[in-house]
């Protein structure tokens, strides 16, 4: 079959090297793609104004398309695709709500009883005040929309949360989402699902902060490990019961429809788990530990749960006991400033590792990669254990030479 993956990232990268490896892929078109997944992909901006212009392209030449940006689930495309009959995974617009919404996500947890932080939306300064002097223990602040990693802040006392709220209801504008901030471990538990059926895409551990030991300014994500190494079998029964089948259920409920990735955010508190957010894809770069660990035929998987009859009992999703440990190289002052001019060679010495890019295109005077974005590459590999994984990763990235660049080197440990 011919698939087309929808997007340009390091998380769109390792979905194409995934799906590559199905015997039943023919071709897999990447839009826009980006020329480090050149070598798996026929990578090809499809040139379209608007989803009807797509659908025009794809009618009859695509048997399924994968959406790993969330702007295609805003702008209706993954809708346009669905209603064309073009086998689609990526939730419907509104079901997408539930990340490009916070407040949506919120209500819709509340509704559900799925275990959540405590939280109120407000809309302007007055019942910012409000709220902050009906909850002093208010430390975390969102804003509403996707924000690529930047659109909340963690406070450390009162007044630094009320003053963040107010700057970012300026910045941002309304609603916002205030929370209480909840101690434990973080990680995100992630799953296939067509909507009544549902199958686990195993768990990970992301790396949110940009400094060692999870200091600095939150960002898209520094790194992750999968499978998580706080999650036991009890526990993830636990997510399951609470969480999982409740999430599901409710979205059958509320009559939205969802064929595809949900990787749910949990935060593992000493009161069990606990939502803080969704994304309605796999994340990244969670999704580059995740599936390099996957076995199974994704193109198989896909294309069932994308008609709707993903089998929860007959489709085996092949992890094995494998780790994997992902570690992302940075441009230099990421998060808060994407002005330096990163370099990356030797990428030819990698040895035990994958190389997943993020938005990039060849330079024009040499063989090098000039990077869009603050995140440039995604280093994976995977071992018996984390720590074997761990190990082989960061000897790869010893292996390059790298100028004007950050990372964390605690990823895994």
């Amino acid at each position: 079959m011919n698939i087309l993956v929808l997007g340009s990232g390091a998380r769109e990268h390792s979905l194409v090297h995934s799906l590559s490896r199905s015997p039943s892929v023919h071709k897999i078109i990447a839009c826009p793609g980006n020329p480090g997944m050149a070598e798996i992909a026929v990578c090809k901006r499809i040139p379209f104004r608007d989803n009807i212009e797509l659908v025009k392209q794809c009618r009859d030449k695509i048997a399924l398309a994968v959406v790993g940006s969330s702007k295609f689930v805003e702008d209706g495309t993954v809708d346009a695709l669905a209603l064309a009959g073009i086998p689609v995974i990526g939730p419907a617009e509104d079901a997408g709500r539930i990340e490009t919404s916070k407040a949506f996500a919120s209500q819709f947890m509340t509704r559900h009883k799925i275990p959540s932080p405590w939280t109120e939306i407000v809309v302007n300064e007055s019942e910012i005040l409000d709220a902050f002097a009906r909850n002093n223990q208010i430390r975390v602040v969102k804003c509403d929309g996707f924000s690529h990693g930047s659109g909340v802040h963690v406070c450390d006392d009162e007044k630094q949360a009320q003053n963040a709220a107010i700057d970012m209801l300026h910045k941002n504008g309304a609603p916002l989402i205030l929370q209480e901030k909840l101690e434990g471990i973080e990680c995100s538990y992630s799953i296939l699902t067509d909507g009544q059926q549902w199958v686990s895409f195993s768990s990970s551990r992301d790396y949110k902060r940009v400094g060692e030991n999870e200091t600095g300014p939150t960002t898209g994500g520094m790194g992750s490990v999968s499978p998580s190494p706080d999650l036991n079998p009890e526990l993830e029964k636990r997510i399951i019961h609470e969480i999982v089948q409740p999430v599901v259920d409710g979205m059958r409920q509320d009559s939205l429809l969802y064929r595809g990735f949900l990787s749910i955010q949990l935060m593992l508190t000493s009161n069990g788990p606990k939502v803080l957010e969704f994304n309605a894809r796999l994340g990244d770069p969670e999704t580059q530990s995740i599936l390099t660990r996957f076995r199974g035929d994704l193109a198989c998987l896909l294309k069932d749960c994308s008609m709707g009859c993903l089998n929860a009992v007959g489709s085996e999703v092949a992890f094995g006991k494998h780790s994997a440990v992902s570690v992302v190289i940075a441009r230099e002052g990421y998060p808060e400033s994407e002005a330096a001019q990163p370099i990356i060679d030797n990428l030819d010495k990698v040895k035990d590792s994958y190389v997943y890019f993020s938005n990039c295109r060849k330079a024009d005077d040499s063989a090098r990669m000039k990077f869009k974005s603050g995140r440039l590459i995604s280093v994976t590999a995977i071992g018996e254990t984390i720590d074997d994984a761990r190990e082989k990763c960061y000897q790869d990235i010893s292996r390059l030479h790298l100028e004007k660049v950050r990372f964390r080197k605690d990823i895994g440990s």
